[in-house]
């Protein structure tokens, strides 16, 4: 009942949210670079399934924001989560991996998108990376929480710190593959993001 009532919840915001998006009114050419890194994204994280929790899709969420806006960054998560799970299996977990990856790429279009273009350096370059770890933790903190609701609410207080000490370490594993992909591309890749969007006339937002 208590996974019944939360999953609805995050049902009820994922309708808002797609509500909210639709109101941008965004134009094909400005949603093409979502699409692409979407997929990177779902490729990435099926390729990577042999080592746990160690997978890119969260640096490429984080790289819509960043460059395309807060909206691409949240189109991009929930993409990212549906698809990817057609392949290594849906549940109740979906729509909380959705809310949670549409929250880090929104947040990082919050924090760092620029319609102007953005200032890059080594200095901008570590504060995605350090975003970019604290999203996946907090992100991981999230789906520890989905995992107490469903299956060990019953337990209480004990049983939510066991849980979220038995998912610590893909937790940490997570961040970290998060901070290696975003080191390998948030320079490189955000220029040629750059290019793009002046030479296509991207809209962000």
């Amino acid at each position: 009942m208590n996974l019944l009532l939360s999953s609805i919840a995050i049902a009820v915001l994922l309708l808002l949210v797609i509500i909210a998006f639709e109101r941008v009114r965004p134009r094909p050419r400005d949603l093409m670079p979502v699409v692409v890194l979407a997929a990177l994204a779902v490729l990435g994280r099926v390729v990577s399934m042999p080592v746990p929790n160690f997978q890119p899709a969260t640096a490429l969420i984080i790289l819509a924001g960043v460059f395309f806006g807060r909206h691409a960054g949240l189109l991009c998560g929930m993409v990212v989560a549906l698809l990817s799970n057609m392949l290594l299996g849906q549940g109740p977990w979906t729509l909380w991996q959705m809310f949670a990856w549409g929250l880090v790429g929104y947040g990082a279009g919050l924090l760092f998108y620029r319609e102007t273009g953005v200032q890059m350096g080594l200095r901008f370059s570590a504060a995605v990376i350090l975003y970019g770890a604290a999203a996946s933790l907090l992100y991981g903190l999230f789906l520890d929480l989905q995992f107490f609701v469903a299956y060990a609410f019953q337990t209480g207080w004990a049983g939510f710190i066991a849980t979220l000490g038995m998912g610590m370490p893909l937790n940490l594993m997570h961040a970290a593959s998060t901070v290696v992909f975003l080191a390998l591309t948030v320079l490189p890749w955000g220029k040629k993001f750059q290019r793009l969007r002046l030479k296509y006339g991207i809209r962000g937002s």
